[in-house]
């Protein structure tokens, strides 16, 4: 038979463990998963009784909706974007309704400088749009180098070499002209020639400004979260039901 003391005993250690257990529903969610943009991008979704959470660091590529050009937009421009097939995780749960809008706003424009330096664009993201009218945080910035948007290096590599093949002709005339002078046009003043128009422009071409930052309707960049992105679970804002499974 046990004893009082033993039986206080049990029941304070039974209080004790009690007292720090959290109750199990308070982790009641699954994990689910977006489909990569990138290899081995993090792509994590908890999915709640009535939300769902896209969490920080996940990347999602979002279009253009109009024309732009970074030699006429100004800061404090708004951009929107779009997913225009919405957002569903791998396992099938709706996140992002079709036809959201991403709103974006220019924070600052570095124009194309000599030596063939691209314009840069800093633009951030603060929120999304739903179809139905409702807004949502969103925090989010481009996925690239130093978050910041602009033409490709090889962009302006093309187009110091668009000035070397195009001075070519113009080389190739003065060396024939130089030959001509001499009583000796031929192959030979022509070869000297485009080395002089293609090493001109050449030149032009790398000390030229770079480009301006341009993307038609419809082309696509891809922004990182900065922050968790908490939605309502779509499956659930007209039955107000619990829908975990």
């Amino acid at each position: 038979m046990l004893s009082i003391k033993k039986i206080i005993t049990t029941l304070m250690l039974v209080l004790f463990v009690s007292a720090n257990t959290v109750p199990a529903f308070a982790y009641d969610y699954k994990i689910e998963h977006i489909k990569p943009v990138k290899r081995n991008a993090f792509n994590q979704v908890n999915i709640m009784s009535d939300e769902a959470v896209i969490l920080q660091h996940n990347l999602l590529k979002i279009a253009f909706n109009s024309n732009f050009n970074s030699k006429t937009a100004v800061v404090g421009e708004r951009i929107d974007f779009s997913l225009k097939e919405g957002l569903t995780t791998i396992e099938g749960t709706r996140l992002l309704p079709e036809g959201t809008i991403i709103c974006g706003v220019i924070q600052k424009i570095v124009k194309p400088k000599v030596f063939n330096r691209n314009a840069k664009v800093y633009m951030a993201f603060d929120k999304i749009i739903f179809p139905s009218g409702e807004v949502f945080e969103f925090c989010a910035l481009p996925n690239t180098k130093d978050n910041v948007l602009k033409r490709s290096s090889w962009a302006a590599v093309g187009k110091a070499a668009a000035w070397t093949v195009g001075l070519f002709g113009v080389g190739a005339g003065a060396g024939a002209a130089i030959g001509s002078a001499a009583s000796a046009a031929g192959t030979g003043c022509l070869v000297f020639g485009m080395p002089i128009g293609g090493g001109v422009g050449l030149l032009l071409g790398v000390i030229t400004p770079g480009l301006h930052y341009k993307k038609k309707a419809g082309k696509k960049i891809v922004v990182e979260l900065q922050s968790e992105l908490v939605l309502p679970r779509l499956d659930c804002i007209k039955t107000k039901k619990e829908c975990i499974n």
